[in-house]
């Protein structure tokens, strides 16, 4: 597909503290497609606080991110799209089908890639995201470029592809569910358990409890600082649902002592962004043999006795990133009406608004939707 395409870039990082319009809206060739490849026309694409922090300093982000990414970049690692073209040897995907992107880009030959453990791929890099497109994987350096554009290309075997039914509006939101979908899968969530979320009221957090629920949770119990948007979890399904609200000075020992009978939960999804005191509170309220799945990318030392982890026998696993089998599981329980995407509320922005909807993430409130996007019409 010959011609140009607009889309959201970021040239280089400014250090100083709250800089903003980073990101500048190009005019850039559109892409071309080779073999094992698609383009697509994105129609939905959204951001999150790694964003935000890239925006500012790709470095602050993590104290583990050593090398900035290759630049320019466009961003943007959550989306969907249109097929417009596809390589010679694409078979999965015709022009014209409507596609979930898997931003998350691997070797797929390695023995995690081969275990379903993807994530620990030496070679795992994210489209449109801090991670460098480096020597270690050349391959992959084609999909440097996220999905903020009008047009993106991505590997044919990274996308999922819709019904002609599926709901643009409410399918897209099926990336913010994967990352708990996968955590619970790993810490072995069993039906009729007792799930504890904390840090349950963004965007992620509502996700967890909606993949919990669908996985079979008994109880979720969730835990955040804001009592309004808590409200607004526990409306997902009162039944299943209690909620621990920290800025109504709640108590997380009592509450849960309280819910479950003196029990304790099976499992914790830790999400919390910073503070480590809530953390380290969750988990010594769960039941002996119960398991932690590691979703937050909180900076701070946990600092626990080893000797109290040993003889409660707790567990702890994590996960990064998006698998292609998870989104297709996902979509097919949306479209069987087991999971409603609803609750995951969007705001949507045009590509010249990059920098407003990054804005909108940092100063949102308490009644404002959840996750701004770009949307192509």
């Amino acid at each position: 597909m010959q011609g140009t395409m607009k889309a959201a870039r970021i040239h280089g990082f400014d250090r100083a503290p709250g800089a903003g319009g980073l990101v500048s809206l190009d005019e850039v060739p559109i892409p071309d497609v080779g073999e094992g490849e698609v383009l697509i026309r994105v129609l939905r694409a959204g951001l999150n606080h790694g964003d935000v922090h890239m925006r500012e300093d790709a470095v602050t982000y993590s104290p583990d991110v050593t090398m900035l990414p290759d630049l320019p970049m466009t961003i943007g690692h959550d989306g969907m799209g249109e097929v417009v073209e596809v390589g010679p040897d694409v078979r999965a995907v015709r022009v014209g089908d409507r596609v979930v992107v898997v931003a998350s880009l691997t070797c797929g030959h390695c023995k995690y890639c081969r275990s379903e453990r993807q994530h620990l791929c030496s070679s795992k890099k994210t489209m449109g995201f801090v991670t460098k497109f480096g020597q270690s994987a050349p391959r992959l350096k084609r999909y440097t470029d996220g999905l903020w554009a009008e047009y993106c290309r991505v590997p044919a075997t990274n996308v999922v592809r819709l019904e002609p039914e599926d709901n643009v509006d409410e399918f897209c939101k099926v990336s913010q569910i994967n990352v708990g979908y996968r955590a619970l899968k790993r810490a072995g969530l069993h039906s009729g358990e007792t799930v504890l979320v904390n840090g349950a009221s963004g965007i992620t957090g509502i996700g967890t409890v909606l993949a919990a629920l669908t996985m079979g949770a008994a109880h979720v119990i969730a835990v955040a600082r804001n009592p309004v948007r808590l409200e607004r979890v526990r409306a997902i399904d009162p039944r299943r649902i209690s909620t621990v609200a920290l800025g109504r000075g709640e108590s997380i020992t009592a509450r849960i002592q309280e819910l479950t009978h003196g029990q304790g939960a099976a499992v914790l999804a830790e999400l919390a962004p910073g503070g480590i005191e809530s953390t380290v509170e969750c988990i010594k309220n769960l039941e002996p043999g119960g398991r932690v799945a590691l979703i937050s990318s909180n900076p701070e030392t946990l600092s626990l006795p080893l000797r109290y982890l040993m003889i409660r026998s707790i567990e702890f696993t994590s996960v990064t990133g998006r698998f292609l089998v998870d989104v297709a599981e996902l979509l097919e329980l949306t479209r069987r009406g087991v999971i409603d995407t609803r609750p995951i509320t969007t705001k949507y922005f045009k590509l010249e608004g990059i920098n407003e909807a990054l804005d909108f993430i940092e100063g949102r409130g308490e009644n404002d939707p959840l996750w701004p996007m770009y949307a192509a019409d």
